[in-house]
């Protein structure tokens, strides 16, 4: 079947679930994600069950395209589900948000690449990594690919791969591009033992020498630019925003969800809980309702800057160094402001919060390893966002700004 006819083909269906059906969806998931989530964490990947569960529910294909049978929704919707699936279990709702950023990550390649992926299942996963610490070079059709990438999550069932590499040409400067690659052209090492997060086994994936056609590749300035191939074919504005204003929802709504969900299950325990000493109510402690509203309101901060970033992307308006510089710094202080509260949220748990059976540790181990991504590094987007202010050019090293 031609491009074309399977087009037309998965542009005549039932019509998309709307952003509100979604969150429902989301939030009807959650008592069974919840209850797996030890086993996750100790299993360390998020079980096929969960991830079935996920794709039956339609909740990986929100930022898919249309025409490949998606339902291209928004960026909003996307955050929102996954908010909703991380306050159950923070390393699923990682792994469901991955599943919807990498479809949008691959509409921005070429149309054959989008073929490649989706025209006999749309619901193909894709695992990513978006640091360059692989290498290529120029042969006849396309490139010569090696190297190893780490923090791949949810690589065990994905069938494709994105990943990044510098190109070595013999008459052309060192060059950043992103490589689709099938799964038969990667193997994948279990390395995945980490102190939160443990559940989406972020293993590490090997290429050795294969060869990439020229279509199933794009630079990286494209995707910093929001000038990428499939933005002329997905014409939607879903498809038109810069990497640095896009890509970091997909990492902050489940730290938002976690802390969100650990925030309910420590006021549930609290409002029952009496000091061992003494037998009072702890809820009746001025300095814990004083310190436990200070964690709402340093949440609500964090969730106020994460949506002023969402309204800047809906539209999807160009993209200039003001604007990313701005949403990268966003992103980051975000997300520490979420870790700050999770860290109150512990210290006021006491000894019995540490607990492995207690919500509240994985949900601190779980927030700092997010905030630990090198797209929420607050030293880069403050760095990033210092050198606009100052009127200075971009540093070329922080390449996806």
């Amino acid at each position: 079947m031609s491009i074309a006819a399977l087009d037309k083909e998965q542009t005549t269906g039932q019509p998309a679930p709307s952003h509100e059906e979604l969150v429902r969806r989301a939030r009807a998931l959650a008592p069974m994600l919840r209850e797996r989530a030890q086993r996750i964490e100790t299993e360390r990947r998020v079980s096929n069950e969960s991830i079935e569960a996920i794709v039956a529910a339609g909740l990986a294909r929100i930022l898919q395209p249309r025409r490949w049978g998606g339902y291209e929704i928004s960026h909003d919707a996307a955050f929102d589900v996954a908010v909703e699936i991380a306050a159950a279990c923070g390393s699923t709702g990682w792994c469901a948000s991955l599943l919807n950023i990498h479809d949008w990550w691959l509409a921005g390649f070429p149309e054959e690449a989008q073929h490649d992926v989706w025209a006999q299942n749309p619901d193909r996963g894709l695992a990513a990594m978006v640091y360059p610490t692989g290498k290529a070079a120029p042969a006849d059709g396309g490139y010569r690919l090696s190297g190893r990438w780490s923090f791949v999550s949810g690589v065990d069932y994905s069938d494709w791969a994105i990943v990044a590499a510098m190109v070595f040409g013999p008459q052309s400067p060192p060059q950043a591009r992103h490589f689709l690659i099938p799964r038969r052209d990667y193997a994948i090492v279990d390395t995945w033992h980490n102190v939160g997060m443990r559940g989406t086994g972020s293993n590490d994936i090997v290429v050795d020498d294969v060869f990439v056609p020229a279509h199933r590749t794009i630079a990286m300035d494209d995707f910093r630019e929001g000038t990428t191939p499939g933005s002329r074919i997905n014409t939607g504005p879903l498809y038109r925003g810069a990497m640095i204003c896009t890509f970091p929802h997909a990492l902050s709504g489940p730290a938002l969800g976690i802390a969100r969900g650990a925030f309910a299950a420590w006021l549930d325990w609290t409002r029952e809980k009496t000091a061992t000493a003494t037998g009072e109510a702890v809820s009746e402690w001025p300095h814990v309702q004083m310190r436990i509203a200070q964690t709402e309101y340093e949440l609500d901060a964090a969730e106020m800057q994460l949506r002023r970033n969402l309204d800047v992307i809906r539209h999807g308006g160009p993209s200039d160094p003001a604007l990313r510089s701005r949403s990268f710094a966003a992103y980051g202080h975000a997300v520490h402001g979420i870790c700050k509260a999770v860290d109150t949220l512990l210290d006021m748990s006491g000894a019995r919060g540490m607990r492995d059976e207690n919500v509240i540790q994985r949900a601190w181990r779980d927030v700092h390893a997010i905030g630990a991504h090198v797209g929420l590094n607050t030293d880069l987007s403050g760095q990033s966002r210092g050198r606009f202010l100052l009127r200075l050019p971009r540093d070329p090293k922080v390449r996806m700004f």
